[in-house]
């Protein structure tokens, strides 16, 4: 049995060391989706930047339409005002009864803001990672050791990189480090690289350490001490040590013989501090200076060596997956708001102007719910009438003839009854309680502005409305892009806390039968 029980056991320490390989690899890939989603989420957030100036532009010419139409209200060009019915019935001595409530009169307008409206589903969300930097290095190949470093060339040199950061060559298709086994940044050095000043075409043999120039090239630039490179020919490191001059054989055509005739030919050559492991002709040297540059060691190896490449450094947040719930649905529930502030936010955006509040609202899309009303809001005013309704009678505190206007809310109870005595009645009247003219006077001048306000309105719909929609047409565009890459990373990241959670499982296990004698139970 103790065999078995270590069997057990050796089984579980695989499986744990499986899912936490696999919740590593999962994380670093999920790194390099997030910082993609990242740069969309820029450029969405650019776009988004520019619809609210143009959506502001309308909306404030909308509540100078309801102060104007309030105005004549006030002013008492017009009513708001009517009698309703409330309640009919008769009373304990059988005498019939109604009584009137006064009320907003039935003029009622509204004018809608616009907004833009965003559609947000779970799996729309910040998975944890930033791009940090970008640089240029050249990359040192170290097969077999595990690790590579890049000397860093850019002029920020590894400002802001820490230990643990992530690197990739492209944030699609990486080619110097594959996806599922992207580095992360273990610590820090320096190494000397060539800062190219020049270059010359020339001719070195195999073993030789005598380079000659006989094409292209500045040779008055190079000096003793001066650091070369040619790649795949010159080892590392190499340096001038000498400068003088070499005889190279070189074909010259004679246009008279319409031939080639090889012709010794003094040139200038450079002792190299070593020799070349394979030959060239009219190949390329670099010329330069050794610089000293920060390195980037890292923790994999490069798949090729190759200098000044870009580099974008990526920092994920430690345990992202921890308290992630791998069974929730990416997809619903729907939050559905209007964008404001939240730039970049949503899945699904549009230009709308409905009316309804700005929410936001859960919807439940996947179980076929109505979509919940969410809009940018809206105004309301009461265009009016000339009938004002008033109190007549001496229960109105006047005498008979002679009315009062009632106000919002006002009651009157209207009897049947001879014992009440004279009643007071519902009437209605033309008067204004000012004593203005509706369209005269002062009363024509609130009508024009609201004819004007209701033209500016117009026009700033017709001058922002189109544009409003173009960009939000485009950062639509890329909402959709984003949502197809937000659906991946959801997925990597569901996966990295199954992984997790595996893991977990298996160091409880592995505890429990650790602690445990199972050989009684071998029979």
């Amino acid at each position: 049995m103790a065999n078995r029980k270590a069997d057990i056991i050796r089984d579980l320490a695989t499986q744990l060391k499986q899912s936490e390989d696999t919740r590593e690899g999962i994380l670093r890939m999920l790194a390099l989706k997030d910082a993609k989603i990242d740069e969309i989420d820029e450029l969405i957030i650019n776009i988004d930047r520019k619809i609210p100036d143009l959506i502001d532009n309308i909306n404030a010419n909308i509540i100078p339409i309801r102060t104007a139409y309030n105005s004549r209200i006030s002013t008492g060009c017009r009513s708001d005002l009517t009698w309703e019915i409330t309640e009919t019935g008769t009373d304990m001595n059988d005498d019939a009864y109604t009584i009137y409530t006064a009320v907003k009169n039935n003029t009622r307008q509204q004018v809608n803001f616009y907004g833009q409206k965003y559609y947000r589903k779970p799996l729309n969300r910040d998975f944890g990672s930033n791009i940090i930097t970008e640089l240029k290095g050249n990359v040192d190949l170290a097969t077999g050791s595990g690790i590579s470093t890049i000397a860093v060339t850019s002029a920020s040199g590894i400002e802001g990189i820490e230990v643990g950061d992530i690197v990739t060559d492209n944030l699609d298709s990486p080619t110097v480090y594959t996806v599922g086994d992207l580095p992360r940044v273990t610590g820090f050095g320096t190494a000397s690289v060539l800062g190219i000043t020049t270059t010359i075409q020339g001719n070195i043999g195999v073993g030789s350490d005598f380079f000659v120039a006989v094409g292209a090239g500045a040779t008055s630039a190079v000096t003793v001490g001066s650091a070369v490179s040619m790649f795949n020919i010159l080892p590392e490191g190499t340096t001038v040590i000498a400068i003088g001059t070499a005889t190279a054989i070189l074909p010259f055509y004679d246009e008279d013989a319409q031939t080639y005739t090889n012709t010794s030919i003094v040139r200038p050559a450079f002792q190299l501090s070593n020799t070349a492991v394979s030959a060239a002709t009219l190949q390329v040297m670099h010329v330069g200076t050794n610089d000293t540059k920060p390195t980037l060691i890292l923790d994999a190896e490069a798949q090729k060596e190759i200098d000044d490449q870009e580099f974008v450094i990526i920092r994920d947040t430690k345990d992202i997956d921890s308290d992630f719930d791998f069974e929730k649905s990416p997809i619903d529930p729907v939050t559905i708001g209007i964008v404001g502030n939240q730039l970049g936010i949503g899945h699904k955006s549009e230009i709308i102007n409905n009316g309804f509040p700005p929410g936001p609202a859960q919807w439940r899309e996947v179980l076929e719910e109505d979509e919940p009303d969410v809009g940018a809001g809206h105004v309301f005013y009461y265009t009016g009438n000339t009938s004002w309704p008033t109190i007549s009678g001496p229960a109105a505190g006047v005498g008979f003839g002679v009315a009062v206007y009632a106000a919002e809310g006002q009651v009157l109870v209207s009897t049947s009854s001879t014992l009440a005595g004279p009643q007071q009645s519902a009437t209605i009247t033309s008067i204004s309680p000012t004593g203005v003219v509706d369209g005269v006077g002062s009363c024509a001048t609130i009508d024009q502005n609201i004819t004007n306000s209701e033209a500016a309105l117009v026009t700033a719909v017709n001058n922002n409305l189109a544009e409003a929609q173009r960009l939000n047409a485009l950062s639509q565009a890329l909402r959709s892009y984003r949502d197809d890459e937000e659906i991946e990373a959801y997925g990597m990241l569901q996966a990295s806390a199954y992984e997790r959670s595996r893991a977990n499982e298996a160091k409880s296990r592995s505890g429990t039968f650790e602690g445990q004698d199972l050989a009684e139970f071998d029979t």
